[in-house]
C-alpha cells in the first residue's frame, strides 16, 4: 500500500494579527487627509496609536518646525516626556526628511524675527533668560532657557549663556529675556550684562547678534537702540 502524502496545513493568521494588518492598511490609505498631529501619532504608535502617543503627538505638532528638528530624540524624551523608542523613531524620520528635502528654515535677519522665535517669553510669569542658537547662515538651531529670575551681573555669568552655543556648535546667538512688569526699558543691570556677554561672545567667536527685552505688548532691541554693526550671515 503506497504511503499517503502528507501536506502541511497552511498556518492560520491569528485574528488579532489580521485585525492589526487591516487597520494598518486602512490607516495608510487615508494618510493624505490626516493632520500633522495624527501623522506624528502614527510614527510614534503605529496604525492604532495609544492615548499616550496621541498626547505626545499633539504636543509636538504645536511646536514650530525648526524647533521639532532641533529637539532630537534626547529633547523629545527630556522636554516632552516621549518614551525613548518612539522618540528615536520620530527623530530618525526628521533626519530622513532633512536629507531628502532642502532646509527651509528662514534666517533671523531682524529683531522681529528673533522675537517671534522667543515669543513664549512675553507671557512668562517670572523673569527668565533664553538664548537663541543660530547656524552660520543665521538660521535657528534651537533655543534654551539658561536662567530664571532677575538679571544680575554678579549672578548671570557669560558662560551660562554661551555654554549651550558651544555644546550645540552654534555660529551666533541672540539673547532674550522678559520683563513681567510690562516695561521693556533696560535696567542698569541689563546693560552691564549685555556688555559682558557681547565681549565674551566675540572672544570665543560666537557673536551676540542682539539682546531683546520682551513684554506682553512691547520689546527693546539693543541692536537697534545702540546701532550694533553686524556682519551679514555667511553666503
Amino acid at each position: 500500500m503506497p504511503a499517503m502524502a502528507v501536506h502541511p496545513r497552511p498556518t492560520a493568521v491569528r485574528p488579532s494579527a489580521a485585525r492589526r494588518s487591516d487597520r494598518a492598511v486602512a490607516a495608510a490609505g487615508a494618510l493624505a487627509t490626516r493632520s500633522e498631529a495624527e501623522l506624528i501619532a502614527h510614527v510614534l504608535g503605529g496604525a492604532d496609536p495609544t492615548a499616550e502617543a496621541r498626547r505626545w503627538s499633539h504636543e509636538v505638532a504645536r511646536l514650530p518646525v525648526w524647533r521639532r528638528r532641533s529637539l532630537g530624540a534626547a529633547g523629545l524624551v527630556a522636554e516632552h516626556g516621549v518614551a525613548a523608542e518612539p522618540a528615536l523613531r520620530l527623530a530618525a524620520m526628521w533626519e530622513l526628511a532633512d536629507r531628502w528635502y532642502p532646509d527651509d528654515r528662514p534666517a533671523v535677519g531682524s529683531p522681529r524675527d528673533a522675537a517671534l522665535l522667543l515669543e513664549e517669553l512675553r507671557t512668562a510669569p517670572t523673569e527668565r533668560i533664553a538664548v537663541l542658537l543660530l547656524d552660520s547662515r543665521h538660521r535657528p538651531m534651537g533655543s534654551e532657557v539658561v536662567a530664571l529670575g532677575t538679571i544680575n551681573a554678579s549672578r548671570l555669568q557669560p558662560r551660562d549663556v554661551l555654554a549651550p552655543a558651544l555644546t550645540r556648535g552654534a555660529s551666533a546667538i541672540v539673547v532674550g529675556h522678559n520683563h513681567p512688569s510690562g516695561d521693556p526699558s533696560p535696567s542698569v543691570a541689563d546693560r552691564r550684562v549685555t556688555t559682558a556677554l557681547r565681549e565674551a561672545a566675540l572672544i570665543i567667536g560666537v557673536p551676540l547678534l542682539d539682546h531683546l527685552i520682551l513684554t506682553r505688548h512691547g520689546q527693546f532691541s539693543f541692536r537697534d537702540a545702540e546701532g550694533w554693526d553686524l556682519e551679514d550671515p555667511a553666503e
